[in-house]
Parts: C-alpha cells; structure tokens; sequence
C-alpha cells in the first residue's frame, strides 16, 4: 500500500490535544509510512513540534491573528498573514483530513484544504455547525465514548476496519527544556531551603478560564501542600499564563515551590511534571500532560463525568464527591458544590496511597 498522506485537525485545548495523541499513534500502525501532519494553536505548539510521528506541525496564529484584528491600521497585514496562513494550509493535497476538534474554526480550516476525504463528527457531536465542512460525518455511540477514543472513530470510517487502541502516548523528552527544569529544581530548592527527600509531587490548581468553576479551591491545595511537606515531599505548585494570584494562594504559607509556567514557558513546565512521583489536579490540561509523561494523578473531578474525561493511566485515582447533579455539561455553576465538597484529607489520602504503591514496587 502507498503510504498516505493526513492531516489532523485538533487546534487545542491541551488536554484534548494528548487525547488526540492516541489517533497520532493509532494511524502509524495502521500506516507506518505515512506522512502525518497536524494542524494546532500557536501556543500548542511547542509540545508538538518534536513529537517522531509527526512530520510537520501547521501553527494556526491565533494570537496573532487576534492582537491585529483590534487594530485597524494592522488589518493589510492581517489580511497577508492570512493568505499565507491558507497557502501553508494548502501547500500538501492530503489524501484525508480528520476533523478531530468539531467547531467552527476547525471546520473552516478542513474546508480550505485540499484533502481528497474530509473525515469529521456528525451533528450531533460537532459545534458550531462544523459538521457542514466534512463529507464523510461518524457518529459517537451511546453511552459516549471516552474523549481519546473518538478519534480513533474517525481512523476506522478513514480505513475501514477496526482500529486497536495505540499504548498510552507520550512526549519525547526536550533535552533543552529538561536541563531548563533542572536549573529551575535546583536554584529554588536552594533559595527556598527545601529539602523533600522522598520524592517531588506537582499540584496544578488552574483549569482554562472559561472552565475556572472546575477549580478546587486554591486554600485548600495550601493545606493540602503544608500536610505533603510535613512527609517530607518536595512540593511544587505549577500555574500557566494568568495564574499568578492563583500560585499565590496554593502556596500560601506551605513552603511548598511555586513554578510560574508564564516565566518558563509550556515545554520546561512539561519537563518539571516528567520530574514527579504524583500529579494532583482538577479536570485541565496539566492532568493528562502528567499521564502523557507517565506520571500518575490524583484527579479531583467535579462537574465532569471521568468516565468520559478521567485520567486512564494505570495507578491514577479521581476523587471526588457525589452530587444528585454531577456529571452535568454545564459552563458555568454558582456552586459548584461537586468539586468544593472534595475534602483536603481525601486528597492526601489518595496522593500518599499512590506514593506507597510507587514505594512498596520499588
């Protein structure tokens, strides 16, 4: 068989972007000399452009894009990074392309290019009215599969034949970045005269701001740093762009590291998370970094269903506490009691429970 030539389509966030991570892997054992490229969000990109099975990462601008849409006087140069975005979109005649994003911007980007086969979700599935940009629409089963696997969906209408789910993918390490992460490791234990002996956990306490009622209070990930440093654990609370106050205050008074990821940047905060023995997060992107990495996590789940979003790498946990309403697909929640409700002691409990495993294996 001729090796194809594909396109993937997932622009973010950076959680379905390591779901997505199963298809990559899926369709070179189908494929294994395909050419594979993938079509993602600037600010996506550095977990990606390294990736081995991938042949060219395709940046949508969007930053760019919207920082000269405000700006009347830059609208010429708007419209000339467009074309050029549209002739490197353009530039391969892909033999298929898989929507696995489904919105409108998604869409629109399968409908420029020039693939033989535009292979996405149906109505039902797709936002935005993205379904319209497809030719061949696959619908999910019901109950709903887990989110990795729907790309695996679009693979089988795209071979016709069942697909096998792929190992759990992985990022190859950045050399550069992990001597970053290093340093960084290094030079705040030294100034914070932290002294952790018995290993490194990482708590990460954002979500993406439109998902911020998915967030377990900030005062309690403070205690619960305070309690892991009492064992001896060295204690790292990670954060992204627009966290800051958010670092602050799960830190508090813990003496737990703080790592800014705004200041270093998405592939050295990728390198600290490979560092640890355990990952403690809400349902976000640093949760499946960390089982991308091989990190197991603790994941503290609220409104979402982990049957559908949870982590599935082996020896992680979800805690979280039952409401008559969760799961539910709401945005936005006054009190969103199912994540508040989360006890510090039962995510201590089951951060050292994985820490004892790790232990007693060793």
């Amino acid at each position: 068989m001729t090796p194809g030539r594909y396109l993937l389509v997932r622009l973010s966030a950076i959680g379905d972007v390591v779901f997505a991570l199963e298809s990559v892997a899926a369709l070179r054992a189908v494929d294994p000399g395909a050419r594979i490229d993938w079509l993602v969000e600037d600010r996506i990109r550095p977990l990606l452009e390294s990736h081995p099975d991938l042949e060219r990462v395709l940046v949508y601008p969007r930053r760019e894009f919207a920082r000269r849409a405000v700006r009347p006087w830059l609208w010429p140069s708007l419209l000339l990074l467009a074309a050029r975005h549209v002739r490197s979109l353009r530039k391969t005649r892909y033999d298929a392309v898989l929507d696995l994003h489904g919105n409108l911007k998604s869409g629109f980007h399968v409908l420029l290019s020039r693939a033989k086969r535009k292979i996405g979700f149906d109505k039902a599935r797709a936002k935005e009215g993205s379904w319209f940009a497809v030719r061949e629409r696959v619908a999910l089963p019901t109950p709903q599969p887990h989110r990795s696997e729907e790309g695996l969906l679009l693979l089988e209408r795209l071979v016709g034949a069942p697909v096998a789910r792929p190992p759990h993918p992985t990022f190859p390490v950045d050399e550069a970045a992990k001597a970053r992460a290093n340093a960084w490791l290094d030079a705040t234990r030294r100034e914070t005269a932290a002294h952790g002996t018995t290993g490194i956990v990482v708590l990460a306490p954002g979500t993406s701001a439109f998902a911020a009622f998915k967030r377990w209070p900030a005062r309690h990930y403070a205690e619960l740093a305070e309690r892991l440093c009492l064992h001896g654990l060295t204690v790292v609370v990670s954060t992204g762009p627009g966290e800051r106050e958010l670092g602050r205050n799960a830190v508090g008074q813990s003496g737990a590291l703080w790592f800014d990821g705004a200041d270093h940047g998405l592939a050295v905060a990728l390198e600290v998370l490979r560092q640890a023995s355990v990952c403690v997060a809400a349902d976000s992107g640093p949760m499946h970094l960390a089982q991308a990495v091989g990190v197991p996590v603790v994941g503290i789940f609220g409104p979402k269903d982990p049957g559908r979003y949870g982590p599935r790498l082996p020896g992680s946990v979800v805690v979280r506490y039952a409401t008559p309403c969760a799961p539910c697909g709401r945005r936005a929640c006054e009190l969103p009691t199912c994540v508040q409700a989360v006890t510090v002691d039962d995510v201590l409990r089951a951060t050292l429970d994985i820490l004892s495993r790790q232990n007693r294996a060793s």
